[in-house]
């Protein structure tokens, strides 16, 4: 006989409200001592290694479960021009399949500064942080004519082709002369000023060996003779940084401006998913500002506009970032982090698809304790859980944004497994402290409760006092959104003892499961 979800858990009147978190942040420093370091990314299905890109050495270094290892990855001495801030080696991506297959691709601006190349190498057989140096082969490349704006970015997007953002080439209005009346960007004619997506796992030009990729049929240009078949989008001045957010798969872009504007841009995932073209507007506006070059056409409703920009007294330089979707941070969960590297400024928002919210400056807030500081932010970084780090370019540091102050434990647990609901805490210690719970992946809807216990064995818990001395007060939504999650919040911890461990789990109704019950795992939150 399947037991009344609510007869089991014996309710009580409950509270269905669900106050807001804002957890504060810090910036610890975790990793030091690179040149200029402007990418660190995760191999994919590899949690113990993280790989850090250095512009100025021209190398990859490999952190190595939390350790950095001295030996190079991969060395592109003699390979790499960098005369500039915008040159050298510039951006580092891994195949989908890359424990497979080891593949993984470069992007740097060859000897002389003449050309950007794209270039894959497979990782060594013998030892998974040397990368084979013999196994070079060239993807793409095309011509740089000037020292700046030269993109550099590589990423694999959700559906698995790599995107390349390439930059209009540099000098001011982008007056390079791939467009009738003047501007890379505008001209269908040329790779610059471009959002590029190719597939690497093809070749469509066998006879050139440097040209080794294929036009996946879906891009947007394929039968238009006017413009590459290879680009995607259109108008983009140097994007510097862009990131696919992990959950949705909506696109963000930080594209530098000139000398009034700085903006994201935004491409939904519906668009990213149909291969939808788009003319972000470069050189035609910066930012919502029509510049009125020659060409250009004010208000032309074929140009996208930004979600986002501020002026240079705000800043001078856009870094564009991630959305976060890590576990150490519910209540941030879905915010954007961007920052300006020129004047070192540090920025979250949401937006909806729609609509902006929760514009933040953090630059006071994530600036690091003592002599630290962070200079110079080119870049950020997510791990495979999500969690965020900020790139220092001028001091070779890399920061980890995690929760301020002493907090409750992470709890882990079926993440991504049909029926297990995924349960984590925060919380703060000491009077009248809050916490709370973020519940992800459970069932979209349903009736949902949680348990706190001060033993291993946990039993329903909807507040009052847990043990004498420890008032402590849960207020809970009864159902899940549509997304399955759920947030539950206490307040007024108390005096807790250092070392008091709280007990506990969450489960929804589930006519499919036992006792019409489905458990998360349990969380152990242990106070400082």
């Amino acid at each position: 006989m399947r037991l009344s979800f609510l007869s089991l858990l014996g309710l009580a009147a409950l509270s269905t409200a669900v106050s807001a978190q804002s957890t504060p942040l810090r910036a610890d420093l975790v990793y030091s001592g690179y040149a200029r370091p402007l990418a660190m990314i995760p191999a994919p299905g590899d949690d113990t290694r993280l790989f850090v890109v250095e512009q100025k050495q021209h190398d990859i270094h490999v952190i190595h479960n939390g350790v950095q290892i001295a030996t190079p990855f991969l060395d592109l001495t003699g390979l790499v021009f960098s005369t500039g801030n915008e040159q050298g080696l510039l951006g580092l991506a891994f195949h989908p399949d890359y424990q497979s297959n080891g593949y993984f691709y470069v992007n740097y601006t060859t000897s002389g500064g003449a050309l950007t190349r794209i270039e894959r190498y497979t990782r060594s057989l013998a030892d998974a942080n040397v990368a084979d140096i013999g196994s070079a082969q060239t993807v793409l490349e095309y011509s740089q004519p000037q020292s700046n704006h030269n993109g550099g970015n590589l990423v694999f997007g959700p559906d698995g082709y790599l995107w390349i953002a390439t930059g209009d080439g540099g000098n001011f209005n982008d007056t390079g002369t791939g467009h009738a009346t003047g501007g890379n960007a505008q001209s269908g004619s040329t790779l610059l000023g471009k959002m590029l997506r190719i597939d690497v796992d093809g070749d469509d030009f066998p006879a050139d060996p440097n040209v080794n990729y294929a036009i996946p049929a879906s891009n947007p240009y394929v039968a238009d003779p006017n413009v590459r078949d290879e680009v995607i989008y259109l108008g983009l001045r140097n994007p510097w940084r862009y990131s696919f957010d992990r959950l949705t798969s909506d696109l963000y872009i930080g594209d530098v401006g000139q000398d009034a504007r700085e903006e994201l841009d935004f491409i939904p995932a519906a668009d990213v998913n149909a291969s939808a073209s788009k003319n972000l507007g470069w050189r035609c506006t910066e930012g919502f500002l029509c510049t009125g070059l020659s060409g250009c056409t004010c208000g032309d409703v074929l140009h996208t506009e930004p979600i986002k920009q501020y002026n240079h007294t705000v800043g001078l330089s856009v870094t564009g970032g991630f959305v976060y979707r890590g576990d150490a941070i519910p209540d941030l969960f879905g915010t954007y982090f961007y920052a300006d590297y020129q004047m070192s400024k540090l920025f979250s928002l949401r937006y909806d698809g729609a609509t902006l919210s929760e514009e933040v400056e953090r630059t006071a807030e994530l600036d690091p304790p003592g002599v630290l500081a962070i200079n110079g932010p080119a870049s950020f970084a997510q791990d495979n859980h999500g969690e965020l780090y900020i790139l220092d370019l001028t001091h070779g540091e890399i920061f980890k944004i995690v929760p301020n102050g002493p907090f409750l434990g992470l709890g882990k647990g079926y993440a991504g497994v049909t029926g297990k609901p995924r349960l984590h805490g925060t919380g703060g210690v000491g009077l009248s402290q809050a916490g709370g719970l973020h519940i992800r992946n459970a069932a979209p809807n349903k009736l949902s409760v949680a348990w706190a216990s001060l033993t291993n064995n946990p039993v329903p818990f909807f507040g009052g006092t847990l043990v004498p001395g420890l008032p402590m007060t849960l207020s809970l939504n009864l159902f899940t959104n549509p997304n399955g999650e759920i947030d539950l919040n206490w307040t007024n911890l108390g005096a807790n003892p250092s070392g008091l461990q709280i007990f506990m789990q969450f489960g929804f109704d589930d006519p499919a499961a036992n006792f019409g019950v489905s458990l998360s795992n349990a969380l152990v939150a242990t106070i400082p």
